[in-house]
Parts: C-alpha cells; sequence; structure tokens
C-alpha cells in the first residue's frame, strides 16, 4: 500500500519522464526535495526547463499530427477519384482551407 504522498511523488516521477528527464536528474530533484526550502528555486527552475522541453514535444506532435492529417484527406481524395494525380495536382484554391493549414504547418520538413 501506498501513501497519497507516495502515489503523489510517483505521479511526478512518471511526468518528469514523460518529458525526457534524465533518471538521475529526477534523482537530483528528489534530493532537493527532501532538502526542503533551500531548494526553492532550484526546483522551480527545474519544472521551467520541464515546461519548456513539454512544450517542444507538443510541438512536434502537432506538426506530425497536421502531416497524417493532410495524408489522410490526400488518399481519400485519391481513393474517391480512382487516382493520385488528382489530389497531387490540385490547384491550392481547390483545397479545402483546414487541409492547406495541415500542409503548410509542415511543408518546411525535408522531403
Amino acid at each position: 500500500m501506498f501513501t497519497d504522498s507516495e502515489i503523489e511523488t510517483l505521479k511526478i516521477i512518471e511526468c518528469l519522464k514523460s518529458t525526457g528527464m534524465q533518471i538521475k536528474d529526477i534523482k537530483q530533484f528528489m534530493d532537493w526535495c527532501k532538502e526542503g526550502d533551500t531548494t526553492l528555486q532550484q526546483r522551480r527552475d527545474m519544472f521551467y526547463e520541464r515546461k519548456a522541453a513539454a512544450e517542444k514535444q507538443l510541438a512536434e506532435i502537432e506538426r506530425t499530427l497536421n502531416m497524417i492529417k493532410f495524408k489522410c484527406w490526400y488518399y481519400d481524395t485519391a481513393l474517391e477519384a480512382g487516382t493520385e494525380t488528382v489530389p497531387k495536382n490540385m490547384p491550392i484554391e481547390k483545397i479545402p482551407d483546414d487541409v492547406k493549414e495541415y500542409k503548410y504547418t509542415f511543408s518546411e520538413w525535408p522531403v
């Protein structure tokens, strides 16, 4: 059986791991927690760093999702037409606005 405090600690550890934080750095955080108020600044700074890392991950996932959404539209359109030529050669003004948005969020990706 875990106490509520221990469960909360495990949740924090899982959160930090999901941002790509290394185990040694998670251990450092746990050590800072044991040290008390003298490490408040270090812990705060660490969470701002984790926030930035999570925001970067989220942006990458959003770009990936947009590419997938565009490709879903692309293949739906190709299947409906019976050929890939239709979406491949479709004039930009004929592409639905939301699909254009997906396409341009990943257009800077290397081919």
